[in-house]
């Protein structure tokens, strides 16, 4: 005959699987309606502390649910290592910023000029109120800057203007960056050009703005530009990133469009043309040889024996 089990389950251990679950349920809607929607950024924010302290929340329940587990034998493991397991899984995201947390400064807004950098017109019109400030804090951030990123300076290149300007166009368009105003330098009167565009982080969604601007002559251009972060105080690095993956770019399309380039691209492609050329010219004589040596199968017979 079998009886019941008489163990009595940890409410505690159900508890944390409960709180863990909600948790990550309200994180998973909270960064898909900021992704997908023009959900508040700062309720978007508020919404993730709230998620993020109920995992911490479902961790400590679940390790007082394991601690009365072992001392008087209740069941519940399952639920307290889904109470514990879960936080985890979804907390390693934010925590993998805590290096750069650490040793990156608390900065939101990077130029490769600090002391004139380029200045947002059109996104300053979609900032919100609550947004970081528009202008860069080059009191507070210049110093933090320079020491972090020494290798974030204004781009140099011995090209026109408006040469360099469409250059620039063609890094954004294929950076995916979405371009919110796009004025060409103009010659008379003189006057740069400058680009303005957004990225969103990948997961989270988070906007931040670009500028860049384009001043110069006839045969040399400086382009600086400018990445800030719409809400939050730190941005990991994040800004400097995004100048660096541009300015690289950059670096890369100058050096394939150069007359330097482009010559040694034309001579190759005139030799290949011209080793085809022969290939085919010494294909067509050793075909013609080959039928001149080779007599007509009518002449080429002798007279044919008369069978006896």
């Amino acid at each position: 005959m079998t009886y019941p089990s008489t163990a009595i389950v940890a409410p505690l251990g159900r508890w944390s699987s409960r709180i863990a679950l909600f948790a990550a349920s309200l994180m998973a809607v909270d960064v898909v309606l900021h992704r997908l929607t023009t959900f508040p950024t700062l309720a978007a924010i508020n919404l993730f502390a709230v998620s993020a302290a109920g995992m911490a929340l479902a961790s400590l329940v679940a390790l007082v649910a394991f601690v009365q587990i072992w001392r008087r034998g209740y069941k519940g493991a399952g639920s307290a290592a889904i109470g514990i397991l879960l936080p985890a899984l979804l907390l390693a995201w934010p925590l993998s910023y805590v290096p750069a947390l650490i040793n990156l400064p608390p900065i939101n807004d990077v130029t490769t000029d600090v002391e004139q950098p380029p200045r947002f017109v059109e996104l300053a019109r979609q900032r919100g109120q609550d947004s970081n400030p528009i202008d860069y804090p080059a009191e507070r951030f210049a110093q933090l800057q320079q020491k972090a990123y020494p290798d974030l300076r204004t781009f140099v290149i011995d090209r026109s203007a408006e040469e360099t300007f469409e250059l620039v166009e063609e890094v954004a368009h294929k950076l995916r960056w979405r371009v919110a105003a796009s004025t060409p330098p103009s010659t008379r009167p003189p006057k740069g050009g400058t680009l303005e565009a957004t990225e969103q982080t990948l997961l989270a969604g988070f906007t931040d703005d670009i500028v860049i601007r384009v001043d110069g002559g006839a045969n040399r251009t400086r382009v600086d530009v400018r990445s800030a972060s719409r809400y939050g105080r730190h941005d990991f690095g994040q800004n400097a990133s995004r100048v660096r993956r541009f300015l690289t770019e950059l670096q890369a399309r100058t050096d394939s469009t150069s007359p330097a380039t482009i010559g040694r691209r034309a001579a190759r492609a005139s030799a290949l043309v011209k080793r085809l050329r022969d290939r085919d010219q010494k294909k067509a004589e050793s075909r013609t040889s080959q039928d001149h040596a080779r007599p007509d199968a009518r002449h080429g017979r002798g007279p044919k024996e008369t069978p006896r």
